[in-house]
Order: C-alpha cells, then structure tokens, then sequence
C-alpha cells in the first residue's frame, strides 16, 4: 500500500498523520470534526545562526506544468536497513561516552554517509551539505497539514572523507544555519512565480526519525515495513533517515534511504558493507 504526496501541500510527518487517520477511520474510528488550524508566525532566528546567502535550493526545469530536477546522470534510489545491533555498534565506535549531550541516531548516520560519500568524491567530497528537520513538538493532534520543515546548511573547511564520524556529529549537532528566512525573502521577491529543487541541490540528509510510521492498522494488523523516499532528487543526492521496524528484542533500527548518481550508490553500498557491515535491502523486504 502506498501514498504519493505532493510536497507543497505540507511536510512528510503532514503526510504520516494523514495515512495513519485514514487506517483508524478504515477502522471505524470517527474522523476528526475538525482540523485544528495552526497559528503560524514568522519565527525569530538568532543572528548567528541564520544564514543570508541560501545553498539550499537550485532553480527547478520547468516543462509545461511539470518540475523537473536538472541531473547531469541517472539518480537511483536504495533502502539501507542498519539493525539497532549496529546502531549501537555505531554509536560506541564513533562517539566518545564522556560527551554530556545526547547524540541523535540520525546526527551519527548522517555523519557517516557523509564521510563515505565524500571518499567517494575524493577531492569532490561536499563540504557543504544541507539539512532538513521538522519541529512535530508543539503540533496539535489534528492539525491542518502545513509544511513545518527546517532547511540548514553546514559549511566546513575540514574535508569531511579524512575527518573522525564524531567531529562530523558535532557540526551537524551545533553548526546548522538556519536557511527558511533567506529562502522566504528569495520567494517574496520572486512573487512566488520560481520553482526550485530543493532535495539533491547539495547533498541533503532528511531528519524523519520520529515519523509514527507504525501506527497505520489494516484489519488489526501493523506494516512489516514502511519506507519513504522522494522523487526529482538532484544529483548531489538525498539521505532520509527514518524508522526501522521492531525486532524480535522490542527494539528499532533505522531504515535509510539514499538517492544518489547509480555509481556513486554503487560504490557506497561496497563501502558501507564492507565498512559497517550494513546491506541494502530490496523493495520488498529486510535483506
């Protein structure tokens, strides 16, 4: 069962919501007699966090009435499953147990596919990369969708395929520049007339941890997998981090799916099961 979404409508967690309500109302569930309309502002970015030149996005092709991402080679698209075994494996590895913060899964995965895209590259690696959250915290239950999604970028000057997984977590952990008020101001001059790419214009990583992909109920039962992935990806390429399914121990690992130039996903599917001994899985299933 699957969903296609477009992107303007609202974020991806707009999305998850929508697919699960409609399982409990399958379900007999009422709907909702309303949809909480959120109360939208402008947000107030501190100054040193706040970026004034936006790399986020590229100028889309337009055809007609269709988008398209203008890619130098064909981008193709892979399901990584990393067990929460190797998670920890990861964890312990990369990031040292003195630290007083708490690592995100998604910071230390993130960091690492980023210094083997970068190997990859070699003197090519992207130095600047893009990052995509959500804030879902202060979101009402039945919340009209809206697309709450946070663009960042992170600029070092360190080459990211010789630096330590750690000193690549702590950018991503407290370096990001917030680039939504930029990006806001360009459309605003613009009078909304623009379209642009914004997954793949530089390599981007997609926050969707805390996606409830598990909560859809078809006749009392739940999915044995849920996946994600976004189409017209740039040839920089696209990393999303979401959910795995829980294992036999109650436990969740991460499903990660990565769009990138097929011979640079080719090369990094070697690398990370050589590396981390992390396979990709097929389209109908954990590998």
């Amino acid at each position: 069962m699957g969903l296609s979404w477009a992107h303007i409508l609202g974020d991806a967690f707009s999305a998850f919501n929508f697919i699960t309500k409609w399982s409990h109302t399958l379900a007999g569930q009422a709907p909702p007699k309303y949809l909480h309309m959120p109360n939208i502002t402008k947000p107030k970015f501190l100054s040193n966090f706040v970026s004034d030149n936006p790399i986020s996005i590229k100028r889309a092709t337009t055809v007609e009435e269709y988008w398209l991402a203008a890619t130098d080679s064909y981008v193709a698209t892979h399901t990584f499953h990393i067990t929460s075994k190797q998670l920890h494996h990861l964890v312990t590895t990369s990031i040292s147990t003195n630290t007083n913060t708490k690592t995100k899964y998604f910071e230390i995965i993130s960091a690492m596919i980023w210094k083997c895209i970068a190997q990859i590259r070699g003197d090519f690696g992207p130095r600047v990369v893009t990052i995509c959250t959500t804030n879902i915290s202060n979101r009402a239950e039945n919340e009209f969708p809206t697309n709450g999604s946070v663009l960042s970028k992170i600029e070092t000057s360190l080459p990211p395929g010789e630096s330590e997984i750690s000193e690549l977590v702590k950018l991503i952990a407290e370096k990001k520049k917030n680039e939504n008020h930029a990006l806001e101001k360009m459309m605003e001059d613009g009078e909304g007339k623009d379209d642009f790419i914004v997954y793949g214009a530089k390599l981007t990583f997609v926050d969707l941890e805390e996606a409830s992909f598990y909560g859809v109920k078809i006749n009392g039962q739940k999915p044995i997998l849920a996946n994600c992935d976004f189409r017209g990806v740039g040839d920089q390429g696209v990393v999303l981090v979401l959910p795995g399914p829980e294992d036999d121990n109650g436990n969740n690992g991460r499903m990660v799916t990565i769009s990138l130039p097929g011979k640079e996903l080719d090369q990094l599917k070697c690398k990370l099961a050589q590396e981390w001994d992390i396979q990709y899985c097929s389209s109908l299933g954990l590998c």
